[in-house]
């Protein structure tokens, strides 16, 4: 007998991860609100490691976000862009689309791609160590 318990999905830590990163993005003062706003973000000083914010769409409750990556120094870094909605009513950031080429499902359930049960919580809690890490080195970068 298959257990149910290890084939789905955890809402609540997907919803609680998407919460932190609407948190999160708000505290770096970005408004997501406003279309074609653009500001950037360094992230490693040393490496030259800026996270770009692009707002692409607005209409009246959400937004769509554009994230990548601009680095000069790290060969071995792959590019990285992640699209996110922002949802103002729900006070939610989620990861919707990365890297271009793979679409999170919107069925919570294992697809044949090998993607893995917690793939779309890993995306979202990618995205909130990279708005964090933002967050701190801005706090730094206004304390000097």
């Amino acid at each position: 007998m298959i257990n149910s318990n290890k084939t789905k999905t955890d809402l609540n830590r997907i919803h609680s991860e998407c919460e932190q990163n609407y948190r999160r993005i708000n505290r770096l003062g970005f408004d997501s609100r406003k279309i074609d706003n653009e500001q950037v973000f360094s992230i490693a000083e040393k490496e030259n490691l800026e996270m770009h914010l692009k707002v692409l769409r607005v209409s009246r409750y959400t937004s769509v976000i554009l994230l990548n990556f601009s680095q000069t120094d790290i060969q071995w870094l792959p590019k990285i862009e992640l699209q996110m909605r922002y949802y103002e009513d729900a006070k939610m950031l989620e990861v919707i689309e990365w890297c271009s080429d793979r679409t999170i499902p919107w069925e919570l359930s294992e697809k044949k791609h090998n993607q893995s049960r917690d793939e779309k919580w890993q995306w979202n809690a990618f995205l909130g160590e990279l708005l964090l890490k933002a967050t701190l080195c801005r706090e730094l970068q206004t304390r000097a």
